[in-house]
C-alpha cells in the first residue's frame, strides 16, 4: 500500500507543480551555466517557492536544482532548519576518501529512488544571495545533499548514480532513512 500512496503523492505534484521536469527530460541531461549573482537570486526565490509547494504535498524535499524547473543554470536551493539557503555557481573543491550510503529519492525520478554511495564530507565554494563568495566544509547529511543538488548541475540525477542493483520503488519513509558504512 506504501507504493500506492507515493503514486498518489507523485500524480497530485504532477498536477500541481507543472513546472517540474522529470527523468528523461533532456534538460536534466545537460551541464549548466554559471550565473549573475541577480539571476541567481531571481533563480534561487523561484527554486524555493516551488520546494516549499512540493514539500506541502509530499512532506518531504529538502532540495532542488534549476534543471529541475527546466533552467540550465548554476543554482540550487536548499531548505534544512526551516530554512531556504540558495547556492549560486556551486563547485565542489574537496571529497573525502570515505564514503557513506544512503537511498536517495529525487524529486525529478517520481516514485524510483536510488541507493548511491558519497563521500563522507566535501569542500564546497559558492555564492550567497548578497554576491559574498562562501566556502564551507560539511559531513553526514548535509554533505549528501550538497552533493545530489550539485550533480544536477552537471546533468546527472541519482538514479544515475545508484549502485549496481541499487534502483528501487520508494517505499520506504525517506524521513526515517540513515546514512549507512555499508550497501544495504
Amino acid at each position: 500500500m506504501k507504493i500506492i500512496k507515493r503514486i498518489d503523492t507523485w500524480v497530485e505534484v504532477l498536477k500541481k507543480l507543472p513546472e517540474v521536469r522529470y527523468a528523461g527530460d533532456l534538460v536534466l541531461r545537460q551541464v549548466v551555466s554559471e550565473v549573475k549573482v541577480e539571476e541567481g537570486v531571481v533563480l534561487g526565490e523561484k527554486l524555493g517557492r516551488v520546494l516549499i509547494k512540493y514539500r506541502k504535498i509530499a512532506d518531504y524535499g529538502r532540495g532542488f536544482a534549476a534543471p529541475q524547473i527546466g533552467e540550465g543554470k548554476a543554482v540550487f536551493v536548499t531548505f534544512v532548519d526551516n530554512r531556504l539557503q540558495t547556492f549560486i555557481n556551486p563547485k565542489i573543491i574537496e571529497r573525502s576518501e570515505e564514503t557513506n550510503f544512503y537511498r536517495e529519492l529525487c524529486l525529478s525520478s517520481g516514485i524510483m529512488a536510488a541507493d548511491t554511495e558519497r563521500p563522507e564530507w566535501m569542500v564546497m565554494e559558492w555564492t550567497d544571495v548578497n554576491g559574498q563568495r562562501q566556502k564551507q566544509k560539511v559531513d553526514g547529511f548535509l554533505a549528501r545533499l550538497y552533493q545530489h543538488e550539485e550533480a544536477h548541475l552537471r546533468g546527472k540525477i541519482n538514479l544515475d548514480e545508484a549502485m549496481e542493483g541499487g534502483i528501487v520503488f520508494a517505499t520506504f519513509d525517506p524521513l526515517k532513512e540513515q546514512l549507512r558504512k555499508t550497501r544495504g
